[in-house]
């Protein structure tokens, strides 16, 4: 922002702050003069009462909403696989295709650029920036995928959480019939008709908030993969499809994957590596980006003669300096970003083990359930009074299947986050830095 839009919306502030007594004057005495003289609204005198029946007769006349209805499915699916999914969002990430299309550009200038009138301060100059335009479209690849991958694995669990509401209700629905017929023939129920009902009813939010899930997230990855985000069909996935990273049986092996592949490191070692009075200007700005201080250059030394006469010349002294100051600040950064980078493998590999070993106890639970079912199916048979039991056996089985599924799909994120942190999602869709490799002069 210039020093005149600067000065322009303090002008407006001040305008703001001043316009609602300009009336009365200007100054801080006759602000607070203007405000005094301000007529206080009239409010009628009245006795204090008690709100309390007023409250109880108004919430009296709330009647109970209406059960919602089965939501209907949608006419079609389509089938996608983790791997589609994964390369056709690193494949239509928007902000990485408008970095691809300049460092485009870029080369095709290098390739245009005539002897004569090509120097080397810019060929260096334009090399270095395609280095950055490349490692920045990868890593924005990298993020894009990383999140369609995860919506995918959501609305695997969404739609798995779909069928087992489903297979709920309708063990709710045939409870509460035979309770019905059991009040009508006098017989003592296990528990109150309402609990029933209120189970359903609770049954069919949980339905209906879930359904809206499921198009939420088909519509956020419908966007991301460049489909028709109001389209009627849902996506239908392929949660089984193994992703080559759920077994980590060596972290520091993982670690190291990242901190020799992921893009945003190698952008930082390709600055360092290239930095120097030529490159400068890219340099300062890419610090810029990061904090506004880090950006600042170096203030001219020597006498106002000898810097006018350096900007009449194009020679800049104290350049290698500055170059110097950046370098260092970029290595300090380069040295935070490794941390970070560790640190989120390390822990992506941990969740991976943890999530895997959840996954077998829900599993267990699950089957613990199962072994009650069929003892109490066992029972009923004989002849002994185990319907309560019995269904509050299969309502705790199908939220332990839940379990697993939450558990399993948990695991799969998981090892996709291992995959994101290394930053090797965009390689494997054939998104790599060769094509820099054989541009560089």
């Amino acid at each position: 922002m210039g020093r005149a839009s600067t000065i322009l919306l303090a002008g407006l502030a001040l305008l703001l702050g001043t316009a609602g007594c300009s009336l009365c004057g200007s100054g801080r005495h006759a602000e607070s003069t203007c405000r005094a003289h301000e007529a206080e609204p009239e409010l009628p005198e009245v006795a204090r009462t008690s709100l309390e029946p007023d409250l109880l007769a108004l919430a009296s006349t709330l009647q109970p909403a209406e059960p919602p209805v089965d939501p209907q499915p949608p006419s079609s699916y389509r089938s996608l696989s983790p791997a589609q999914c994964q390369c056709l969002a690193a494949k239509h990430a928007p902000a990485a295709d408008a970095f691809d299309r300049q460092r485009q550009r870029l080369q095709e200038q290098r390739e245009n650029a005539h002897c004569l009138c090509e120097d080397r301060k810019s060929e260096k100059q334009r090399a270095f920036q395609e280095g950055m335009l490349l490692y920045s479209s990868l890593e924005i690849r990298n993020d894009f995928a990383g999140k369609a991958l995860e919506w995918y694995y959501q609305i695997a669990g969404a739609e798995a959480k779909a069928d087992l509401l489903d297979t709920s209700l309708g063990r709710a629905r045939d409870t509460l019939a035979r309770v019905e017929d059991l009040k009508k023939q006098g017989i003592r129920l296990p528990a109150p008709v309402e609990e029933y009902q209120r189970q359903i009813i609770s049954l069919q939010l949980q339905q209906a908030q879930n359904q809206l899930t499921i198009e939420q997230l088909n519509s956020k990855l419908r966007q991301a993969l460049a489909f028709d985000p109001g389209s009627a069909w849902r996506f239908w996935p392929d949660a089984g499809a193994p992703l080559g990273t759920e077994s980590i049986p060596d972290v520091a092996a993982a670690v190291q994957i990242g901190l020799s592949q992921r893009p945003q490191l190698l952008l930082l070692r390709h600055m360092i590596a290239n930095l120097d009075k030529d490159t400068i200007a890219p340099a300062r700005s890419f610090l810029s980006s990061i904090s506004p201080i880090l950006g600042m250059s170096s203030p001219a030394k020597g006498c106002k003669v000898l810097i006018l006469l350096a900007k009449l010349t194009h020679v800049q002294p104290g350049l290698e300096e500055e170059a110097e100051s950046i370098r260092a600040q970029l290595i300090d950064y380069l040295k935070e970003r490794e941390r970070i980078v560790a640190a989120e493998v390390r822990e992506a590999v941990y969740e991976v083990r943890a999530r895997r070993e959840l996954t077998i106890l829900a599993r267990e639970t699950a089957g613990r359930w199962q072994d009650r079912i069929k003892d109490l199916e066992k029972q009923r048979g004989q002849g002994m009074p185990v319907f309560g039991e019995l269904t509050s056996a299969y309502m705790e089985w199908y939220k332990a299947r839940g379990e697993v599924v939450n558990e399993f799909l948990g695991w799969k994120i998981a090892a996709l986050k291992v995959k994101q942190a290394q930053g090797i999602l965009p390689a494997e869709c054939g998104y790599t830095d060769h094509s820099l490799c054989a541009a560089s002069p």
